[in-house]
């Protein structure tokens, strides 16, 4: 067998019966995952020239004279060369199996069946995770957030060739990611989980049609002064034993800011007061409640009067 021989079936992870659509669903799917731009440094050359057997791959299977020609070679015979009408040079970007097979068989007619330029039909959505502070969440409004985004390559223009090679700003998938700004208007009281979709903001291709949608996923933070159980939150609050005895007006943090309430005489530490309304937003456009656990506490510092107190409540219980 040729050391240079291609099994474009096996680099596209399909069988040899394998029809159009699941050829063209095949080469969609690698061709994304395999995207240079995906990757970090030390990897994308790896990424490159995979994506590079992948599109080789597609060139020759999805073309039907092409892949005639190719389902006629016996892998343990060097294959002839395919002649074409058209002569000049080989096609540089692709394989020395390719090239021995077609030689310029790509020349002008790259990707007759359809060319590996990464315009797959409908534009792209792209799905993105939205970090939220749970302040945030309460109050909406606009935020303005950062997104990687598919743009046309401006190499070549999302025919993903320069001449006769791959181009090499996009590895020939016809487009490149671009990082962009965007303005997000967040509603009120929204839900962890929830989705936005913001119209005509996401990917965008040479197909000429409107580009993608962004589908935000929200994501509460967590935060240092409250416990998140569903809807609803649970903070910490510290009484001093005078207060809880005698009842008390205390202050509260909640997500607008803090209030005062009222804690009742006899509370005992570990009660949780409830305060309907001053939790996460929820189904409907409600809130859920804040729940505020009451925890006793004596001063850093006691006096000789306190401690005469002190005693004197000490005798008293006695």
């Amino acid at each position: 067998m040729p050391t240079d021989y291609k099994d474009y079936y096996a680099v596209l992870g399909v069988k040899k019966d394998a029809s159009a659509a699941e050829i063209k669903q095949a080469y969609r799917r690698l061709a994304k995952q395999h995207h240079p731009d995906l990757h970090l440094n030390k990897d994308k050359d790896k990424a490159a020239d995979k994506f590079k057997e992948i599109n080789e791959a597609y060139e020759v299977l999805s073309d039907l004279q092409k892949k005639s020609k190719y389902d006629q070679i016996d892998p343990g015979e060097a294959p002839q060369p395919f002649r074409t009408e058209k002569g000049g040079n080989s096609f540089g970007g692709f394989s020395n199996f390719f090239e021995q097979m077609f030689g310029n068989a790509g020349g002008q007619d790259f990707g007759s069946g359809e060319r590996p330029s990464g315009n797959f039909g409908k534009d792209q959505d792209i799905e993105a995770e939205l970090p939220l502070s749970l302040e945030d969440s309460i109050r909406g409004g606009d935020k303005k957030i950062s997104i990687l985004a598919s743009v046309v390559c401006p190499a070549c223009h999302g025919f993903g060739q320069q001449g006769n090679h791959f181009c090499q700003n996009c590895a020939g998938v016809g487009e490149t990611k671009q990082k962009r700004s965007i303005t997000v208007h967040l509603p009120k009281n929204i839900r962890d989980g929830m989705k936005l979709r913001l119209r005509g903001q996401g990917g965008s291709s040479a197909t000429g049609r409107q580009p993608g949608d962004l589908l935000l996923q929200i994501r509460l933070l967590p935060h240092s002064h409250y416990k998140i159980s569903g809807s609803d939150l649970e903070t910490r609050v510290v009484a001093m034993p005078w207060e809880a005895s005698l009842g008390a007006e205390i202050s509260v943090p909640t997500l607008e800011g803090p209030i005062r309430i009222r804690i009742p005489a006899g509370t005992h530490s570990g009660r949780r007061l409830r305060i309907a309304g001053k939790g996460l937003g929820k189904e409907g456009g409600l809130r859920g409640d804040l729940y505020v656990l009451v925890q006793i506490d004596i001063p850093d510092k006691i006096t000789d009067r306190m401690k005469q107190l002190y005693q004197e409540l000490r005798e008293a219980g006695a």
